[in-house]
């Protein structure tokens, strides 16, 4: 059989080299097709096997980066990129092992069907909750191809994922069974240009909103050496790069996550800073700070995730934090099962989750906005739930300097800008060190400030107000590929049954 096992890593290579920042996504369409051919073709022990193995070459070409982790002690750096790595390898190999089972006992087409379903099940299922890593899921190959990529506002980052199987699987049908080319060819067309299609369409009728005058600082500070700084050294170079805002038509500037590195509602000498440019410039300034809060009155002090937003010539500071931590960076999981792990130090930041995403009030020219802290801006449910109470603009503060050099950056910035389709929201995305942007709502990058450079872009985004059917449904995703696995399984299991009693 042509490929035999080494498909599967045919796959895994041509996978990695459909995602950024390498990007050739037209190759996302057939990586999968070498899988398949392999699975079809071993035993199902076999197949598991090296599907594994083929994963772990497939997920550690996307993901290395994890281990380049500056902001974490080298132990945990390598661990949470294996566990990760190890993980997220278990949906190939389970996909291939339910494969090669199927196809022996159904025939391709079973096999294929439920390659589809297992394989966006296992994606959608590692992508959610407290432990959820969303990040090298197949709609992200296709972030380069702009029209392909509008269909997110229909079913977000999962409802692209299935498009890119469902392409692989009708390519793998036609290749592998003669007997029906034309009818599959049919139907293969009919699923790949409804992407485009829509997107042509999506984008032709697409009506902007009015503009927001907004910008986005980068201080590009060594992550190492941000905390050998004092705070109010990095304060004063962001104040500094912000400075030629002023005099401009700016209504809002933007600084990255932590930006100001102090708890800035206890701290006086940093909130006069920033009143004192703000007052002056007339521009509201938005910034990534640390923040407290507690559980009740005899309780200690929990660090939050925070951005705070202060308004000329207004004194109160208006502030939300970071709601999905990053699992072991940010937080040890499971606390609310198990509280004890809050004990357990890794190295990890331990932050305290907020309890709910808020939405800024509009101010002048700014309409209410909420903000996505670092990655917080790859859940589907973070910014749907910012968007459904009321904000018409979003934010992206974040840190990639940890990463920087790596495909990390990139891949951070394409993942954004599908967040942007998905919520139809401009959202103004400044980074430490990393890709600062201004992106509009069709996903399509305004303005760039690139990894490694210091400075400000400046634009005006478009506010909006539409509400998509993938912020709609944003708390579907994971039963409803749960049902349609289990519709699969049943009618193989009925089907089974049928064939030993007729």
């Amino acid at each position: 059989m042509l490929f035999g096992a080494a498909g599967l890593f045919l796959s895994a290579i041509l996978g990695i080299l459909s995602f950024p920042p390498i990007g050739l996504s037209p190759l996302g369409w057939i990586a999968l097709v070498p899988f398949l051919t392999a699975a079809t073709s071993l035993s199902p022990r076999r197949a598991f096997r090296m599907g594994y193995l083929a994963g772990l070459l497939f997920f550690a070409g996307v993901l290395y980066w994890i281990v380049l982790n500056t902001g974490a002690a080298p132990i945990l750096r390598v661990l949470s990129c294996l566990a990760t790595v190890s993980i997220l390898a278990t949906i190939w190999a389970i996909t291939a092992w339910g494969v090669a089972r199927v196809n022996r006992s159904h025939g391709l087409i079973w096999a294929t069907a439920l390659f589809i379903a297992l394989y966006q099940f296992q994606e959608v299922f590692w992508g959610s909750g407290e432990m959820g890593f969303p990040w090298a899921v197949w709609a992200l190959s296709q972030s380069s191809l702009f029209w392909f990529i509008q269909i997110v506002d229909l079913g977000d980052n999962f409802g692209l994922s299935l498009w890119v199987l469902m392409v692989n699987a009708l390519i793998f049908l036609w290749w592998r069974l003669n007997s029906h080319r034309r009818r599959i060819a049919l139907i293969l067309l009919v699923i790949f240009l409804l992407a485009p299609v829509y997107g042509l369409y999506r984008v032709s009728a697409f009506r902007f909103g009015h503009t927001v005058p907004v910008a986005a600082v980068q201080g590009n500070i060594e992550a190492l050496e941000k905390w050998q700084m004092s705070a109010e050294e990095i304060i004063d170079i962001y104040l500094r790069e912000s400075q030629p805002l002023i005099g401009t038509n700016t209504q809002l500037a933007v600084w990255p996550e932590t930006a100001a590195p102090v708890a800035l509602r206890f701290r006086q000498w940093a909130k006069d800073k920033l009143h004192q440019f703000t007052d002056s410039s007339g521009i509201a300034l938005f910034t990534g700070a640390t923040d407290y809060a507690t559980n009740g009155p005899d309780t200690e002090m929990l660090p939050l995730n925070a951005a705070f937003l202060i308004r000329p010539d207004v004194s109160e500071l208006l502030v939300s934090a970071k709601v999905h931590l990053v699992p072991f960076g940010e937080r040890i999981p499971g606390q609310r099962i198990l509280p004890f792990l809050g004990k357990i130090r890794l190295g990890q930041a331990e932050f305290a989750p907020a309890k709910d995403p808020v939405v800024f009030p509009a101010w002048r020219q700014v309409p209410p906005m909420g903000c996505l802290v670092c990655f917080e801006v790859i859940f589907p449910e973070v910014a749907a739930e910012l968007v459904l109470g009321g904000a018409r603009l979003l934010t992206n503060v974040t840190q990639d300097g940890w990463f920087t050099g790596s495909s990390q950056p990139y891949q951070h910035l394409d993942l954004t800008r599908m967040r942007a389709i998905a919520t139809r929201r401009s959202i103004v995305r400044a980074a430490n060190s990393g890709i600062s942007a201004l992106i509009l709502p069709t996903g399509k990058t305004q303005i760039t400030l690139g990894d490694g450079r210091v400075g400000h872009i400046r634009g005006e985004l478009p506010e909006q107000d539409e509400i998509t059917l993938a912020v709609r449904w944003h708390r579907i995703w994971l039963p409803l590929y749960t049902g349609l696995l289990l519709i699969v399984l049943t009618l193989l299991f009925v089907r089974r049954r049928v064939s030993q009693h007729g």
